[in-house]
């Protein structure tokens, strides 16, 4: 099967996320006998243009914005049995194709005015202008608040195939003996992890002794670590292993997630699935993750963050204690093996996988 992924990044670009976890756990869905998958991508300074990687050849090509005109060009030709448009903010213009699927994990909206205070505007219309070319394809989601985004806009045809979680690479860690938080993801500005911080502060003043621990890399960080350095109870980790990230997300306390919106919330389920209970922002992605007051807490900015830390910490144990219960069976209904097998359903009932492919998937 001649199959096409075009994604602005491949997993071994440094600023790879959730996005391209996703594509690359649903490749394994597809045997190997079906054929090499290629993945068009930009290209970072030091990579190889062509790879080949198990069943996926990655050709990578351009920057983060006109790796999307060398996709286009790559689509016309071949003919592809399947093209998977991965769409961050623009998408590779392959609405036209009879082939393609659509997977957008979120729409950028306010990522827009973060990055670009002065053209968020214009970039936000120009993002959904973008969209709704694509209204009439098959289209693929990770959580209800992006569907809803798209309905908006005029989508008909919009599954939800919520992201899985990797088995925690822990073996019972116990949690600290004081007050320990966690940050994990990306240490940019539409993470908004200086709120993460803020809410630190606040929790410092009535619990001097808590620690907070962020964990990730970005192109904050060394501005962070500088801004930062004398507090020492303030950890920051960098990029870390696995096994190293659940250890520590099992031994704090909570993950503090103050983002300015998400797709879904990857690193809510990994932290629910190490027992670690998450305090997040209330918007899009985050109401799907974490259900309020039952397996996290839901809140609209870092003052009420650190107030809800400081009451389950300090008031009400016994309702934490039930938070740590609720998030580790929450993330329990979440696999790779469960969504890949949702994604090769999909492109099943679409028509996209025939013959003896339909009976060799896995």
């Amino acid at each position: 099967m001649a199959c096409l992924i075009l994604n602005r990044r491949c997993p071994a670009n440094p600023e790879r996320g959730g996005a391209e976890k996703y594509l690359i756990e649903m490749s394994k869905g597809f045997p190997v006998e079906s054929g090499p998958i290629t993945w068009v991508s930009s290209r970072v300074k030091g990579m190889p243009q062509t790879e080949k990687v198990g069943n996926l050849r990655y050709v990578r090509l351009g920057n983060e914005i006109t790796c999307h005109f060398y996709g286009f060009v790559i689509c016309l030709r071949n003919n592809w049995e399947l093209i998977i448009d991965g769409f961050n903010g623009v998408g590779f213009f392959t609405f036209a194709f009879k082939n393609r699927v659509l997977l957008i994990h979120q729409l950028y909206s306010e990522f827009w005015r973060v990055i670009f205070p002065k053209l968020g505007s214009f970039l936000e219309y120009l993002e959904k202008f973008f969209l709704k070319l694509y209204l009439n394809c098959p289209t693929i989601t990770v959580s209800a608040s992006t569907k809803t985004d798209l309905e908006a806009l005029g989508f008909k045809d919009v599954t939800i195939i919520e992201n899985g979680c990797d088995e925690p690479k822990v073996n019972n860690s116990e949690k600290e003996t004081t007050l320990t938080l966690a940050y994990l993801g990306r240490i940019k500005r539409t993470k908004n992890p200086d709120d993460a911080i803020n809410a630190y502060m606040e929790i410092k003043k009535k619990i001097p002794e808590a620690k907070l621990w962020i964990i990730g890399d970005g192109p904050e960080l060394e501005r962070m670590r500088s801004q930062y350095t004398n507090c020492t109870h303030i950890l920051f980790y960098g990029y870390v292993e696995d096994s190293i990230r659940d250890e520590l997300l099992s031994r704090a306390h909570f993950l503090l997630v103050p983002s300015i919106r998400e797709g879904w919330g990857q690193v809510v389920i990994q932290a629910n699935a190490c027992g670690t209970p998450a305090i997040g922002y209330d918007v899009p992605g985050l109401r799907d993750s974490i259900i309020h007051n039952k397996t996290g807490i839901l809140v609209k900015d870092y003052q009420e963050m650190a107030k809800v830390v400081l009451e389950l910490w300090t008031r009400h144990r016994d309702f934490y204690k039930a938070l740590c219960y609720n998030a580790k069976e929450w993330a329990k209904n979440f696999s790779w093996e469960k969504t890949r097998k949702a994604f090769i359903d999909f492109l099943e009932s679409r028509g996209f996988l025939k013959g003896d492919l339909q009976n060799k998937r896995f």
